[in-house]
């Protein structure tokens, strides 16, 4: 009888421990695609750029990437799961070459907006610039959230129509080359900084 329950408790055991260490079930309808984060992470980044995979609305893996790598691969200028037929994502999407190509000598002088002002979605004034630094030439100082570190919830419902719950998710796929088209419209700023609690 002892014999027995040895046996069983290896069985049992063993089937745990198999079950636990097999991979997860991930579904064949996987996609990669480029991701932009406005959650602040531990190295004082406020725009966090990535390619996630994503099944069935779900995002089952992040991969976090440089801001240079992000642009290359949304320019289709290098070769990523994320943009599988190397098509320049931010033409498609009528995104002005200045929010991407911002170091350009003809960018540097425009007062435009640049993918790193993405922030000012959630803060109300930038975070590299407290209130005692001093702006260097074409830097945008005051944010459009209303609140020192977080939209309103206006704010937050106008931003969910680009694919997210909360602030602190990633905007990715199409939805997030539709925000930053509507970040570069003046008018769609404008409602933003006017949707107030």
């Amino acid at each position: 009888m002892h014999k027995a329950f040895i046996l069983i408790f290896l069985v049992l055991n063993y089937t745990y421990l198999e079950a636990k260490n097999s991979p997860p079930e991930v579904s064949a309808n996987t996609s990669s695609h480029l991701a932009i984060s406005i959650n602040p992470n531990c190295n004082s980044q406020y725009v966090n750029y990535a390619v996630v995979t994503e099944s069935n609305g779900r995002i089952i893996n992040t991969r976090f990437i440089s801001g240079s790598e992000f642009i290359l691969i949304g320019m289709g200028k290098q070769p990523s799961k994320a943009n599988i037929n190397s098509e320049n994502l931010f033409k498609r999407f009528k995104i002005k070459d200045c929010l991407y190509k911002f170091d350009s000598l003809k960018c540097l002088k425009k007062p435009d907006l640049k993918l790193f002002d993405l922030w000012a979605l959630r803060y109300n004034r930038n975070p590299y610039c407290p209130p005692d630094c001093t702006p260097v030439e074409n830097m945008l100082v005051d944010g459009f959230g209303q609140h020192k570190f977080r939209p309103s919830w206006p704010q937050i419902q106008i931003l969910q129509k680009y694919g997210i719950t909360y602030i602190n998710d990633f905007f990715y796929g199409d939805n997030l080359f539709n925000l930053l088209s509507d970040f570069q419209n003046p008018e769609w700023r404008n409602l933003y900084l006017n949707a107030k609690e």
